[in-house]
């Protein structure tokens, strides 16, 4: 009882905005009132909804806009759809997504552009920000694949998605799980995976390249998928890239390698930890056991061969040439295929 009243008292403060812009609205929807709610009025109440999580009070207030006879413009369009990411309501984005292209299908017939809310005139269209809240609102509801189709979408729109949003699209494919209802067999992880490699290819929108949150989420999701040399492998193109790994990527890695039965491996990444100032030995979250077998591995190690002392940086060459970018990974986004 006592969290439900944190709850409650939680989601009144997150409200409070909102609950102080309706109440300007109202008041200048009165009678009596000598100034009328425009478009940016409407849209400014609308915003402070998503952000108050009240996605029924904004699709009211299109209605009330509409009643007022102002015509949404794709700034209340992407606010409702911000509305709809905040509290991941995959269906009402769909009714979102409907709205717009029933708009843009009578801005086509009529031959007609709307007015943005600086008074230029404007065609219409889903841009980056609704397909954005889009994708997040996926990532959100737990729909990877959608998030996945809405990027195949923008492009085909010739949208140019930033990075954020290649992002998101791995973080969903990250978080989520397959979808038992299709007959695609391919794993999440490949799918994130393959979306980072579009990122680092010559097919990225201009300005996209992956930064410290995309190794972040790659290497957390990879590692816990038991994909321990895809892992490092990002590792070394993430201190490539000029990012500096927090040390858990690191201890993530050994321990997925750990679960692999892959001690060895592990031993190819003690130089790469120390030369960023990580102590392996000094990291409390490993295993002790696994620790003192590799502590033992190093000793030994100083007696291999040099073909033995290649198998145990395999990870290394290997890992590479792993992530080379290849045009099957294209195909995965590319709106043609």
């Amino acid at each position: 009882r006592e969290d439900d009243g944190d709850e409650s008292a939680g989601l009144a403060e997150v409200r409070a905005p909102m609950t102080r812009a309706l109440r300007l609205l109202e008041a200048m929807q009165s009678p009596t009132s000598s100034v009328r709610p425009n478009i940016v009025t409407y849209n400014a109440a609308i915003r402070a909804c998503a952000e108050g999580l009240n996605l029924k009070g904004a699709f009211d207030l299109l209605g009330q806009l509409k009643e007022d006879g102002l015509e949404p413009t794709i700034v209340t369009y992407g606010s409702l759809m911000t509305a709809c990411e905040r509290v991941g309501d995959i269906e009402a984005a769909s009714k979102v997504f409907r709205m717009v292209k029933e708009e843009e299908e009578k801005s086509d017939t009529m031959s007609e552009d709307t007015e943005d809310d600086n008074g230029d005139r404007e065609q219409l269209r889903a841009n980056e920000i609704i397909y954005g809240a889009a994708i997040s609102c996926c990532r959100r509801a737990r729909q990877p694949e959608r998030a996945l189709l809405l990027l195949r979408k923008m492009i085909s729109e010739k949208l140019s998605p930033n990075t954020a949003t290649f992002n998101t699209v791995i973080s969903a494919l990250s978080e989520g799980k397959p979808d038992s209802r299709t007959s695609n067999s391919d794993l999440l992880w490949e799918k994130a995976l393959a979306v980072y490699k579009v990122m680092k290819s010559k097919h990225a929108p201009p300005g996209v390249a992956p930064n410290r949150q995309t190794y972040n989420i790659l290497v957390r999701c990879l590692s816990a998928n038991l994909q321990p040399g895809y892992a490092e492998s990002l590792l070394i193109d993430m201190r490539k890239a000029g990012f500096v790994p927090d040390v858990d990527l690191y201890t993530l890695t050994v321990r997925s390698y750990e679960k692999c039965g892959s001690p060895m491996k592990a031993l190819s990444m003690l130089e790469a930890m120390r030369e960023v100032g990580y102590d392996f030995y000094e990291i409390k979250v490993l295993d002790e056991a696994f620790k003192n077998g590799v502590k033992i591995l190093n000793r030994v190690g100083k007696g291999l061969s040099s073909s033995d002392a290649s198998d145990v940086s395999v990870s290394y060459a290997m890992g590479e040439k792993m992530i080379d970018f290849d045009e099957e990974d294209y195909e995965l986004i590319d709106p043609l295929k």
